[in-house]
């Protein structure tokens, strides 16, 4: 997995590229989410439109990083979402946990012009 990071309107992006399995580099999205917050942002965007796989483990940082966000009064989205993993959020009954948008771009308009909720 590959982790690219910026901030664009005071909102984190995290563009994941790769495979999001236990193997590799497990807590890397959890600690670029964490580094985030304690440096004042307090929304994040995870583009995963690079993304080719996505395990249990990973969904399970995913959670964390949209409770961690919730706790700081903060909103977590997830755009470009393959049809692999908006599968996995189906047959796991998260498809309504995550703001997801079809693209960064309509994610940050969401982000930046609405209030938290």
């Amino acid at each position: 997995m590959q982790i690219e990071e910026r901030l664009v309107n005071d909102v984190g992006i995290l563009q994941l590229a790769g495979r999001l399995t236990v193997n590799d580099q497990p807590g890397l999205l959890k600690q670029a989410v964490a580094s985030l917050v304690q440096n004042g942002v307090r929304h994040v965007i995870v583009d995963l439109s690079h993304v080719r796989y996505v395990d249990s483990t990973r969904l399970g940082e995913l959670i964390a990083a949209y409770v961690l966000l919730s706790r700081h009064g903060g909103r977590f989205a997830l755009a470009g979402t393959p049809p692999r993993v908006r599968a996995l959020l189906d047959v796991s009954s998260l498809t309504h946990v995550f703001e997801r948008f079809d693209t960064v771009e309509a994610a940050e308009a969401s982000l930046t012009t609405s209030a938290p909720v």
